[in-house]
């Protein structure tokens, strides 16, 4: 069940929190839990072997961040959407850490899997919810 939530002049779609998470997925985002950011990009960093950054840009409501990685210049840089409310960025924060985490070639691989999506999607999604709630 979602429920719609005015931000500004645009709506997003807020999802509630799943009734279940994966254990297998609970395990793996234990070390996560209670980092600020700063601490996570630095995990993220030596998990991937990439310097990681964050950055805050406007996006539209169906887009709530993204990531892109240069293999080349060793580097992966987290998109938000600034116009999220601050917990809304640390879920999109978390899936995307968990997308790297699991193929760090970013943009090269979106380009070239054929898998389905439906289920990578939403395991990142149960990571972001395992980090963040207690």
């Amino acid at each position: 069940m979602r429920k719609k939530v005015p931000n500004a002049e645009e709506e997003f779609d807020y999802p509630v929190p799943p009734e279940y998470i994966e254990p297998s997925i609970r395990k793996e985002a234990e070390p996560w839990q209670g980092l600020d950011e700063f601490d996570a990009l630095v995990r993220l960093e030596e998990a991937v072997g990439l310097e990681t950054e964050t950055v805050r840009v406007p996006m539209s409501t169906d887009m709530w961040g993204f990531t892109f990685t240069s293999r080349e210049q060793k580097r992966c840089r987290i998109h938000l959407n600034s116009a999220l409310q601050r917990f809304w960025q640390r879920v999109a924060f978390f899936h995307e850490v968990h997308h790297l985490l699991h193929d760090s070639r970013g943009c090269y691989f979106w380009s070239q899997t054929q898998a389905n999506m439906n289920g990578f999607e939403y395991q990142a999604d149960q990571f972001a919810w395992a980090v963040l709630l207690p």
